[in-house]
C-alpha cells in the first residue's frame, strides 16, 4: 500500500494529528536554522575598506585571502603594512579602522566584543549606544578601554606607551602593572588624551594616568584624516569638545599649520614693526599724519614636523604633563624723539645734529630726513602671575564633578601651593596646582631623628617629573615622638 492510500484511510482526527507533527518539526528546523544564522553574524565581521598591504591570520596564525567585503570570525587576527589601511564593520553600529603598520585580535562571543591591539594605533566609532547586556572593550599590553557610546584613538607612541584620545563621549580605562600588580581605572571624556605611566621601582602609585586637554592642532593625523572623512561625526565631536570644524579640515588637507610659539612671536613682531613705520613715517607739508596701508597676512601653510603650542590641561585622574600658554603683554611703541632743541621762538625746529636758529619770528622749518627709528626689542611672553592665597584657583567642572574640593589644612603654610582631594571606597586622592595645571599628587613620608633620641614624622604630597625626579609639593602632616626616658636597671643574681 503505497504512503498516499495510507494517509487517505486516516481517520479525520489522525490526519490532523500528523499534519500538526509535520508542521511542528518544519518550525524547529527553521528555528535552527535561523538561530545558526544568529550566531554566525555574531561572530563574524567584515571588510569595509582595504588599502595598501592587509591580511588576515586564523586562529593557527596561517594567511586567509584578503578581498573586498570578506568576513573573518571571532579568534582571527587582522594585520596592514607599512602602506596599509584597513576598515572593519564589527556590527551595524561599530566601526573600527586601522592604520598603518598595525596588528588587531578580535575575540567576539555573543554580546561581548574585545580588540586586542598589539601593535600601531586604531580609530573606534561607536554610532549607537550599547545596551546593557552589550560589551566593547580595546585591549593594548596594560591598558583596557571600555567603550560604551564614542569615537577615539588607541595607540602605542613613540616611546610604545599605551595611549588614548577620546574625540566625545566618555569611556572607562583600567591600566594594570604587570610587575607590582596594581589597578588603577578613571573616566575620560571627549576633548583628552590620557597616557599610561607604569613604574617599577616603588612599591606604591606605581600606575599613573597623565591627561591633557587636546586643542585641534595636537590631535593626531591620523585622526583629523578620520573626521575629515566623516562629516556627521565631525559634527558630533565638534558639538562636544568645541573645536572647530574647518580648522580640524584645513589642518586635515594640510591647508594651514598648527599655531606655534613662534609664530605667534613673528606675527607680534611684523605688527610692532608696521607700527614703528607708521610712526616714523612724519606728517607731510601740511602737517597731516599720512595713514599706513594695511598689511594681509598671508595664511600659513602646514609644515611637518612642527609642534603645537600645548593648551591647559587639566587632570582628573592622576599626572599632567604640559606647559600653560603665556598671556602676552601689550606692547607699548616707542615715540622717536628728535635729538635738537626747539628755537627760542618756541617753534618746533627740524630735528638735526646741530639745531639751526629760525632767521625771522615766524621761522618756516625746511623738511628735513626722517630719524632712524631705534630697533624695538622682540616682546617675549610675561608668564601668568602666581594667584595669591585670596586667588585659589576655579576647580575646573570636570574635576569637580569627579568629586574633588579644596583641601583645607592649617600645615600647608606655603602660600604658593594649593590642594584639590577626593575620597573613594576611604582612600583619598589629592591634585595640586603646579605651574597653572592640576596635576596628581601622591603622599610619601620623612622620618628625621634628632639629636637627643627624639622623632620627627612628616607627611607630605609630591608628584614626579619626567625626568623621574620626585617633587615634594606640599607637607600636609607632622607628629612628633619624644626620646624615650631611661628606666631602672634591673639586676639579677
Amino acid at each position: 500500500m503505497s504512503l498516499a492510500s495510507k494517509i487517505r484511510d486516516l481517520s479525520t482526527k489522525q490526519k490532523i494529528i500528523a499534519s500538526s507533527v509535520i508542521i511542528a518539526v518544519i518550525a524547529a528546523i527553521v528555528i535552527v536554522v535561523i538561530f545558526m544564522n544568529k550566531g554566525y553574524y555574531a561572530t563574524t565581521m567584515r571588510l569595509l575598506k582595504i588599502e595598501g598591504t592587509v591580511n588576515i591570520e586564523d586562529a593557527n596564525g596561517n594567511s586567509k585571502p584578503v578581498i573586498d567585503n570578506v568576513r573573518f570570525s571571532s579568534g582571527e587576527a587582522l594585520s596592514t603594512g607599512s602602506d596599509g589601511l584597513a576598515q572593519v564593520g564589527l556590527d551595524d553600529t561599530k566601526i573600527v579602522t586601522l592604520q598603518s603598520d598595525s596588528r588587531v585580535e578580535f575575540t567576539k562571543k555573543q554580546n561581548m566584543l574585545e580588540l586586542n591591539l598589539t601593535q600601531g594605533a586604531i580609530f573606534f566609532e561607536v554610532t549607537e549606544h550599547l545596551s546593557s547586556d552589550e560589551t566593547f572593550d580595546i585591549r593594548t599590553s596594560n591598558m583596557l578601554v571600555g567603550i560604551r557610546g564614542t569615537s577615539g584613538y588607541v595607540f602605542y607612541d613613540e616611546e610604545g606607551r599605551e595611549s588614548l584620545v577620546i574625540t566625545d563621549g566618555t569611556v572607562h580605562v583600567v591600566a594594570t602593572n604587570p610587575d607590582t600588580g596594581e589597578v588603577r581605572e578613571t573616566d575620560v571624556t571627549g576633548g583628552y588624551e590620557i597616557k599610561v605611566y607604569l613604574y617599577s621601582d616603588r612599591e606604591e602609585d606605581t600606575v599613573e594616568f597623565r591627561l591633557e586637554e587636546l586643542t585641534e592642532d595636537q590631535l593626531p593625523d591620523f585622526v583629523l584624516t578620520m573626521l575629515a572623512e566623516n562629516p556627521d561625526r565631525l559634527e558630533i565631536v565638534c558639538s562636544f569638545t568645541n573645536w572647530d570644524a574647518d580648522r580640524i579640515l584645513g589642518l586635515a588637507e594640510g591647508i594651514i599649520e598648527p599655531e606655534t610659539e613662534q609664530t605667534e612671536e613673528t606675527e607680534e613682531t611684523e605688527q610692532t614693526e608696521q607700527t614703528d613705520s607708521s610712526e616714523t613715517t612724519g606728517t607731510d607739508e601740511t602737517g597731516t599724519t599720512p595713514t599706513p596701508e594695511p598689511t594681509n597676512t598671508p595664511t600659513p601653510t602646514r609644515r611637518p614636523g612642527t609642534t603645537p603650542t600645548p593648551a591647559p590641561s587639566v587632570t582628573p585622574a592622576s599626572g599632567v604633563t604640559g606647559t600653560p600658554t603665556p598671556v602676552p603683554t601689550a606692547t607699548a611703541t616707542p615715540t622717536p624723539t628728535p635729538t635738537s632743541a626747539p628755537s627760542s621762538s618756541g617753534d618746533s625746529s627740524t630735528p638735526t645734529s646741530t639745531p639751526t636758529p629760525a632767521p625771522t619770528a615766524t621761522p618756516t622749518p625746511e623738511p628735513t630726513a626722517t630719524p632712524t627709528p631705534t630697533a624695538t626689542p622682540t616682546p617675549t611672553a610675561t608668564p601668568t602671575p602666581t594667584p595669591t592665597p585670596a586667588q585659589f584657583p576655579d576647580i575646573p567642572d570636570e574635576l569637580v564633578d569627579m568629586g574633588y574640593t579644596e583641601y583645607d589644612s592649617e600645615i600647608i603654610t606655603d602660600p604658593d601651593v594649593y590642594v584639590i582631594y577626593r575620597t573613594i571606597d576611604n582612600e583619598t586622592e589629592y591634585m595640586g596646582y603646579v605651574d597653572g595645571e592640576w596635576i596628581d599628587l601622591y603622599e610619601d613620608e620623612e622620618e628625621v631623628t634628632d639629636d637627643d633620641g627624639g622623632r620627627h614624622f612628616y607627611g607630605y604630597l609630591c608628584y614626579m617629573t619626567e625626568e623621574e625626579e620626585e617633587i615634594r609639593y606640599a607637607k600636609i602632616s607632622e607628629m612628633y615622638i619624644p626620646p624615650a626616658e631611661p628606666g631602672p636597671t634591673e639586676y639579677s643574681g
